[in-house]
């Protein structure tokens, strides 16, 4: 016992009690400070969000950012979450984003809430060139830009899995949402983590990738604004994505630029219902999700006119020009998308 007595008699020296006073809080804050260290917890605006931060070893985004919102009551012994719905946004600054994150009044906030869904995000950075799709720059610049992405993509998912294992939270079936920078950042990581994934839904991206891979297990929405300069790549990507078989809808709104609209946001809230329902409905019949959106297109036979926004039922899609059909799920669907004729 003397020893020890010895020891703490040597950190607590006799003095005046202000020295003693000084040097407990002294302790204190150092015991604290490592605490915060090592849990990365932060209480933001109210909420109680968790963060990561996630080396790239690329220059254009040496580091990921991870920002997680958990659902109420959930925790690690006793999970609730149903799920995860991750976006990213054309936000980079660590305080814009936890900001967004703990908005009550948020569209995606809110989403989350009513589903019991935790909310992950991250910050973005400039990997591509802004308005230039994989098919518009040099071999040597796809290379380079690819390996970037490369290298970002399975840090994203090393990052994302660890944190999802330590909160319990599913490793997989990620809803993902992406807008404007954050929609080119979020397609380009759907074709490179569609393990990852049930469905994507992209907004006013400029830039898109080489459809390939696994992407086409991914349910897909793509939605632009007729303004936008991002309008023209949007349609070709969705063209050649259709081509190889991707379960994809397409929606260009009439008079929008670069910006949301409300229409955007009753269409992903209608899609990602949808794909959740589409991963139910697999899972009792031994499909795949994508399985369960391409036959739920050749059902239907409902088909959108990209140009127009008018729906047409059954055989009555001749009538629209091949290259602006836009195969839909269903009815309810097709009713945000556009007019459906009668």
């Amino acid at each position: 016992m003397k020893p020890s007595l010895q020891r703490s008699r040597s950190l607590f020296p006799a003095g005046p009690t202000l020295g003693r006073w000084a040097a407990l809080m002294f302790l204190w804050i150092c015991i604290s400070s490592a605490f915060a260290q090592g849990s990365k917890t932060n209480i933001s605006y109210g909420v109680r969000l968790l963060e990561r931060t996630v080396p790239t070893g690329v220059p254009g985004q040496p580091e990921i950012n991870l920002f997680l919102r958990l659902p109420e009551g959930h925790t690690p012994e006793q999970p609730t979450a149903k799920g995860v719905l991750a976006f990213c946004t054309w936000q980079g600054e660590s305080d814009s984003i936890r900001k967004r994150l703990a908005s009550d009044t948020d569209p995606l906030v809110q989403y989350a809430k009513k589903r019991g869904l935790a909310l992950i995000t991250w910050n973005t950075a400039t990997l591509w060139k802004t308005g230039r799709s994989y098919n518009q720059i040099d071999r040597r610049e796809l290379r380079e830009q690819d390996s970037d992405f490369d290298r970002v993509a399975r840090a994203w998912k090393h990052g994302v899995s660890k944190l999802c294992r330590e909160q319990a939270l599913p490793e997989d079936g990620f809803l993902l949402y992406g807008i404007s920078r954050g929609a080119h950042w979020s397609g380009r990581l759907a074709l490179r983590a569609s393990d990852k994934l049930l469905a994507v839904h992209l907004h006013v991206a400029n830039s898109y990738d080489k459809p390939q891979g696994a992407g086409g297990q991914v349910l897909w929405m793509i939605c632009s604004g007729d303004l936008d300069v991002g309008r023209n790549n949007a349609i070709s990507f969705y063209q050649e994505c259709r081509r190889k078989g991707f379960p994809m809808m397409l929606k260009i709104i009439n008079g929008l630029g670069h910006a949301d609209h409300p229409d955007n946001i009753k269409l992903w809230i209608a899609f990602f219902d949808y794909a959740l329902q589409a991963r139910e409905r697999a899972a009792a019949t031994g499909q795949t999700s994508a399985q369960v959106m391409q036959e739920d297109m050749a059902a239907a036979r409902l088909t959108g006119d990209l140009l127009s926004q008018e729906g047409y039922r059954r055989d009555e899609f001749s009538k629209i020009p091949e290259a602006q059909r836009v195969p839909l799920v269903s009815e309810d669907l097709a009713r945000i998308w556009g007019y459906l004729r009668k």
